[in-house]
């Protein structure tokens, strides 16, 4: 587990995204897949070991990509079953046969032609945001803008009221960070209590749409599941729209600060996207390649199995490097500079690969780009404030700056 200059296994530290990619380079090279005791995780970091593991789902199965890294206390286990917190595995932890068919049903909310019906909203959306902070000329626009705009539009595609959405968001990233960070038993303890309400808002949700459906997706569903629980349950429904309440805007949050983070270093790119915005949506294709704000996910090998010449025993877990696969150099030639006329762009792994292929990956694009374009189009003279310094939150999945100063 030695390599000549890294012990890869020792100076990994799977919850420190504040600047991962020289180590992750540096384990491309030398040490590919190694173990990481912190986590009890094999590390794999090359583009093309992480497409077969996302391609080969019976053998690296899906199941643990939502499992707590802190085992969840007693306590809490009891407080969730007290509060009757039932959710179930649906989209990006569930496996074959269960997965194909909700994600049959899934699938059909996210048809470009649905999404498209959503255009008119989403711009209205990213325009009140910028009629709030355009007069002020300097903020934090990860505060001011992003934080809640992709919440804004998801809960209008979701069908949740405006009024809802500060107390939703809450409770959204406070799963973030019980699931994939390492909160201490008391932490544990208090981000647990707020997931029972959490549910209950869910599953209230739901009833509400069979009673009285509208047009949003979370109406789309119970109208194609036409009482027929063959098709999907209500819990089902209930632990479908709880999943995309909480990954549908955190990472789209995460991903165009991370977006406007580089644009802005290296502003050339933020003033050609003002020239010529017919390059966003590819801009915003090699920006989830150079930085993505999901930068791992996780799988669990079913039997022993060997990746790249390491054997995995069974029950082995798997933290695949997503944002080390998106620079491999075999597969993008010069990843660790920003270019948007990549011919194969698109290749990047920021999105998953296979079966489990993000299932909202339509809507993110589409309201990155609508964003994008409003802000290059009012606010081209936008540009970070100098020496600031850039944290992340510790947790192994999700990267993206916390604040992100700007001024205009």
């Amino acid at each position: 587990m030695t390599c000549p200059v890294h012990n890869f296994s020792n100076e990994f530290d799977p919850l420190d995204l504040s600047n991962p990619f020289p180590l992750l380079e540096d384990a491309r090279q030398d040490q590919p897949i190694f173990y990481s005791p912190d986590i009890d995780y094999w590390v794999v970091t090359r583009y093309e070991d992480i497409k077969a593991i996302f391609r080969d789902h019976e053998t690296y199965t899906a199941e643990n990509t939502i499992t707590p890294i802190v085992p969840f206390s007693d306590t809490v286990k009891e407080m969730l079953s007290d509060g009757e917190y039932t959710p179930q595995p649906v989209l990006s932890n569930n496996v074959p046969p269960s997965h194909t068919r909700i994600r049959s049903v899934v699938n059909k909310l996210f048809v470009p032609r649905r999404m498209n019906s959503f255009t008119p909203a989403i711009r209205d959306i990213a325009n009140q945001a910028i009629d709030k902070i355009i007069d002020k000329h300097s903020v934090d626009i990860v505060e001011a803008l992003t934080y809640e705009y992709p919440a804004y539009v998801l809960f209008h595609v979701l069908g949740v009221p405006d009024e809802d959405v500060p107390q939703v968001k809450a409770w959204a990233g406070n799963r973030l960070k019980l699931y994939y960070g390492r909160p201490t038993p008391d932490e544990q303890v208090t981000m647990a209590k707020n997931l029972v309400p959490f549910w209950k808002y869910t599953v209230n949700l739901v009833n509400e749409k069979v009673a009285n459906p509208q047009d949003d997706l979370t109406s789309d569903l119970i109208r194609m599941r036409d009482g027929d629980d063959s098709i999907l349950t209500l819990n089902e429904i209930a632990s479908c729209m709880i999943t995309l309440l909480v990954a549908g805007h955190e990472t789209t949050t995460a991903q165009i600060n991370n977006a406007l983070l580089h644009w802005l270093t290296y502003r050339e790119h933020w003033e050609a996207l003002c020239h010529n915005p017919n390059t966003i949506p590819q801009a915003i294709e090699e920006m989830m390649r150079y930085d993505p704000s999901v930068c791992t996910w996780r799988r669990l090998a079913r039997k022993t199995t060997v990746i790249n010449g390491v054997e995995i025993p069974e029950g082995s877990n798997l933290l695949l490097m997503l944002n080390s696969g998106n620079r491999d150099s075999t597969m993008f030639p010069d990843p660790d500079t920003i270019d948007i006329t990549r011919p194969n762009v698109k290749d990047h792994l920021a999105l998953g690969y296979g079966i489990h292929y993000c299932v909202g990956a339509p809507l993110a694009r589409l309201e990155m780009a609508i964003l994008t374009e409003q802000l290059t189009q009012r606010l081209p003279t936008l540009s970070l404030v100098p020496d600031q310094q850039i944290d992340y939150v510790p947790n192994i999945s999700f990267r993206g700056a916390v604040k992100l100063q700007v001024e205009w």
